[in-house]
């Protein structure tokens, strides 16, 4: 029990440092061209998240959306950054995010025979789910906060542009990752 929790305590550490990281150094964690915003620091939460327990996931999820209220505060380079400086925005949907990927994370493994199948699938999957949650509360606070005219064409769009490439790049990248770490964990734990 106590190697569990320092091996949660340890992993919540070295990720939350690479998020962190990964937010400070531009052109990182937080892609800008033009007017699209690229984040590819979810990819840690997701990796950090599957191999250290669900705990693991929403301490990620928490210091992935301090890490974009951090960005937001600091250096807003877009317009639409200035939203992100509201905590509903830029910090519970992550919270929520670290969550829902371990419960869709447990539903694939579930469900898929195939265990790298299953972890690209959940992280194809969590990471469209991150781009909602995140997207459902910028569209009121940023559009149009008394009806929900046009959220799901804004959400669309976002999904279309830059949402599936993240969510590739989350099931290419990160799963590869993901396995070896939980493959390892699970033969030395």
């Amino acid at each position: 029990m106590r190697d569990k929790r320092v091996l949660e305590i340890t992993t919540i550490a070295v990720f939350t440092a690479i998020i962190f990281l990964m937010a400070n150094i531009p052109w990182l964690g937080y892609i800008q061209i033009g007017v699209v915003s690229l984040t590819i620091i979810h990819i840690p939460v997701l990796i950090g998240g599957i191999f250290g327990g669900k705990r693991v996931s929403i301490a990620l999820g928490l210091a992935f959306g301090l890490s974009s209220l951090m960005i937001a505060l600091i250096r807003p380079a877009l317009p639409a950054d200035y939203i992100f400086q509201n905590p509903l925005v830029s910090v519970l949907p992550r919270i929520l995010f670290g969550y829902l990927l371990y419960v869709i994370y447990e539903l694939f493994n579930k469900y898929v025979s195939n265990k790298m199948l299953a972890l690209s699938l959940s992280f194809v999957i969590s990471t469209i789910v991150h781009t909602i949650l995140v997207l459902v509360p910028f569209y009121i606070f940023f559009f149009d906060s008394k009806t929900f005219t046009g959220v799901f064409e804004f959400i669309f769009v976002i999904l279309a542009s830059n949402g599936i490439f993240e969510a590739l790049l989350a099931g290419i990248v990160g799963a590869p990752i993901a396995y070896r770490l939980k493959v390892f964990r699970d033969n030395n734990y």
